[in-house]
């Protein structure tokens, strides 16, 4: 009904216990998972395998955060999990690669169906932007992205990329633990990165789910509201 699908549209799972809690309780009533939950957060100590479980049961999400780290030697459970993560109608992904690709250290995203239809893709880790290309620019398809920049590690040539090859791109967000101020005169110091598609923020990506789940402004309405006011400034001092 009305009042479930309100009750369950966005599930925050941040612990083992609390995972395996949400799974018992809906092993009754499967379809309440399948049709209601939209929005699915997996971080803390939930382990793969259960976070497999959990993903499996929430086939219908479109906006999901994998934000847990593979313990272990098992990695049959990332292939399972993997599986599980293809088969998702996925349009909003926040993911530390890591937590699936233990095995590969340069995963191709555009070989991966679960970044097939993903429009507004986060990843977590610095290194996708440090110099050896996953594919980012290939998922021309993306209209929101957000990056881990750091001034010394990240190569501007791939941002250039970014910029130019995804061309439905609106918002690209660089979270950066700098000073902002810093990054941005170095946005400014190479060619093609003084962008106004480009906000650079200091909050964490749980800040930003943190006000999804109280009803507040996401990370890309964020995104979308600096650039959206960026435009119409630009416009009213050409008028």
């Amino acid at each position: 009904n009305r009042i479930e699908g309100l009750m369950y549209h966005t599930i925050v799972l941040t612990n083992e216990m609390r995972a395996h809690r949400f799974i018992s309780s809906l092993h009754s009533r499967p379809a309440l998972a399948s049709e209601n939950i939209k929005s699915l957060c997996l971080c803390g100590t939930v382990q793969l395998a259960t976070a497999a479980e959990v993903v499996q049961l929430c086939s219908s999400v479109d906006s999901l955060a994998l934000w847990i780290l593979p313990e272990g030697d098992n990695h049959v459970v990332p292939d399972v999990l993997l599986l599980a993560l293809n088969g998702l109608p996925l349009l909003q992904l926040s993911i530390q690669l890591s937590t699936v690709f233990r095995r590969t250290p340069r995963p191709f995203l555009p070989s991966i169906p679960m970044f097939h239809k993903v429009t507004h893709l986060e990843l977590l880790e610095g290194w996708v932007v440090w110099g050896f290309p996953i594919g980012i620019p290939c998922l021309t398809q993306l209209t929101h992205i957000s990056l881990q920049v750091f001034t010394s590690w990240t190569t501007p040539i791939l941002l250039q990329m970014i910029l130019s090859d995804c061309v439905l791109l609106r918002v690209l967000v660089l979270h950066v633990t700098e000073d902002v101020g810093r990054v941005e005169r170095w946005l400014r110091e190479h060619e093609g990165l003084d962008d106004p598609r480009i906000v650079v923020t200091a909050k964490s990506p749980r800040d930003n789910w943190d006000r999804v789940a109280c009803d507040g402004m996401s990370l890309w309405q964020y995104g979308d509201y600096i650039t959206s006011y960026r435009n119409t400034t630009q416009i009213c001092t050409i008028d």
